[in-house]
């Protein structure tokens, strides 16, 4: 299931135009043979973690492991002994402590140790939930964009996931200081506005992260892995939240998309067009519906285009999408493994689920199927 999923998001986010990817999981090996097949460049985290956090249907609990993680974040440095590099350089590798509130501080601090000396970047969802901001309040009397700055963690090679939930937002009720802290430290952001926007959640907002100077950068998160929708999402939910045409314009979401990740990954050689940089190129067609009339070619991308739009995409010289389709990948089969492995999922869902609800229970259909 997990290896018909990632070649799905692959072949999506090339679709859409996406060249490099950060992927975060625990199964890095289907990687080896997918990455050179598709030919995405992908930063792969090895996640690990001290405990989880769970839930009785009351509050949120945790469960901390014997040895604090270490035996977990020892085999994410074995992966990037064993394969960063691999797949012709396609294939690098960063360090992933799993959850702000499910890792300990000696966890992190081993953490940035091993990133400074390998020369890695490093990235760690934080200030995700309500719960978890609540949760490191009550640990440490502090946000947990303070605490990490005071043990040392928050750095320039970090990239934190989401920092959504921070001081100075309705969503905390607490005061501001948050956003300047990362700022300071040279820390950026992965914002991912469609996992959160359709959950009735916005940042607060894109323009002010901008405002103070931290660098941004865009995911997905979920389904769909389109990036162009990323842009869009960024930009219109920061002006809803700023009553601001102006707040977020065009280039603000297109350089966090491009620009901003590059420097998030550490490197100069993407994300750009220049001599010496990386053959990453993504061609969109200027005559399809969405990208006339053509005058502004990034407003057009932000605000109308779609994936059927991107014409081709290279990564590194290689073409790997060509007239709109994936070049090395039957992208029928692809529809139909992960529709398949769809089936295969839902009547198992109970069985995951904390009180044992079907999938009906948990994602009821939209109406009634009919019966006639």
């Amino acid at each position: 299931m997990y290896r018909v999923c990632l070649a799905y998001s692959l072949g999506e986010l090339l679709r859409g135009g996406t060249t490099t990817v950060v992927e975060l999981g625990r199964n890095g090996q289907d990687l080896l043979s997918l990455v050179p097949l598709f030919g995405n460049r992908v930063y792969y985290g090895h996640m690990y973690r001290s405990g989880q956090w769970y839930t009785d249907g009351r509050q949120v609990l945790y469960a901390w492991e014997k040895d604090g993680g270490k035996e977990a974040m020892n085999r994410a440095f074995a992966f990037i002994e064993d394969h960063d590099g691999d797949c012709g350089g396609l294939l690098r590798c960063l360090l992933s402590p799993a959850q702000v509130d499910t890792c300990s501080e000696e966890l992190l601090a081993k953490t940035q140790e091993e990133a400074k000396k390998r020369g890695l970047p490093v990235t760690l969802h934080t200030s995700q939930s309500v719960n978890e901001f609540q949760e490191i309040l009550k640990r440490h009397g502090k946000t947990p964009v303070a605490w990490l700055r005071d043990i040392g963690f928050l750095q320039q090679n970090v990239i934190l996931g989401h920092a959504i939930i921070v001081g100075g937002t309705s969503w905390t009720n607490y005061p501001p200081g948050d956003l300047e802290t990362i700022a300071e430290s040279g820390s950026s952001v992965a914002h991912s506005p469609w996992v959160f926007g359709r959950r009735g959640i916005a940042m607060e907002s894109f323009f002010k992260y901008q405002k103070v100077g931290i660098t941004m950068s865009l995911g997905t998160d979920t389904c769909p892995q389109n990036m162009i929708q990323a842009m869009r999402w960024a930009a219109i939910l920061s002006k809803l939240t700023e009553r601001r045409t102006d707040s977020t314009v065009a280039r603000d979401v297109f350089n966090a998309a491009t620009l901003g990740g590059a420097k998030a990954l550490g490197r100069e050689d993407l994300g750009r067009l220049r001599p010496g940089a990386k053959a990453d190129i993504v061609l969109f067609s200027a005559r399809s519906m969405n990208m006339v009339p053509l005058r502004d070619p990034v407003k057009n991308i932000v605000y109308n285009a779609e994936m059927e739009d991107v014409e081709s995409v290279i990564v590194g010289g290689r073409i790997v999408v060509e007239g709109g389709r994936l070049k090395t990948v039957n992208e029928a089969e692809l529809i139909r493994k992960l529709q398949e492995a769809g089936s295969r999922m839902w009547p198992r869902m109970a069985a995951h689920d904390r009180v044992g609800r079907s999938v009906d229970q948990l994602s009821p259909l939209t109406f009634d199927l009919w019966e006639g």
